[in-house]
């Protein structure tokens, strides 16, 4: 038949490292320092790429809409962050940010950021995930005083290989005033 043997060698790399939270900051956008507010950003920064279908079913990565809520569980705890799909129903897989203190947030209470009005929006960039608030449900309260985050993330996402999230937690190793 005219076949021939010989031998073929590839080299192939295998993956088996669990991609890590390494960072998360917030940025004032054009509005007042310290107030949570429309144009503000969240960065969040992983040790590998993250599979974007694995946070948001369908999302390749580009700006999608998503609700921002930051939160105070009342009394003594730190307000914090989570991230919402689309509609306000289902939380993303992204973990949650302690603010490091209270106090952006009436006790108790939430603010919605992009709920109604112009949305909050997620974009991925290789292993930065940056999100940019949207309209609030109410005014924030602005904060002076400098903190550090705590993202604590998720065991949920995968990288592209495959590998589940570590869900570590990692805090700002400097204290800054957020927003």
């Amino acid at each position: 038949a005219g076949n021939s043997s010989g031998a073929t060698s590839f080299n192939a790399t295998v993956d088996n490292t669990a991609p890590t939270a390494t960072s998360s900051a917030t940025a004032n956008g054009t509005g007042t320092n310290g107030l949570p507010e429309a144009g503000d950003k969240i960065t969040l920064v992983t040790s590998q790429q993250l599979d974007p279908n694995s946070i948001l079913s369908g999302w390749g990565g580009a700006s999608t809409p998503i609700v921002v809520r930051i939160s105070n569980a009342g009394g003594a705890a730190d307000d914090f962050v989570t991230f919402w799909n689309s509609t306000n129903t289902a939380q993303l897989p992204l973990g949650s940010i302690d603010m490091g203190r209270a106090g952006y947030v009436n006790t108790g209470a939430a603010i919605t950021f992009g709920a109604s009005g112009t949305a909050s929006t997620l974009v991925q960039a290789t292993t930065t995930m940056t999100i940019t608030l949207g309209t609030p449900s109410a005014t924030a309260i602005r904060v002076t005083a400098t903190t550090k985050l705590t993202w604590t993330s998720s065991t949920t996402p995968t990288d592209l290989a495959g590998n589940a999230a570590s869900g570590n937690a990692v805090t700002a190793a400097t204290a800054v005033r957020q927003f």
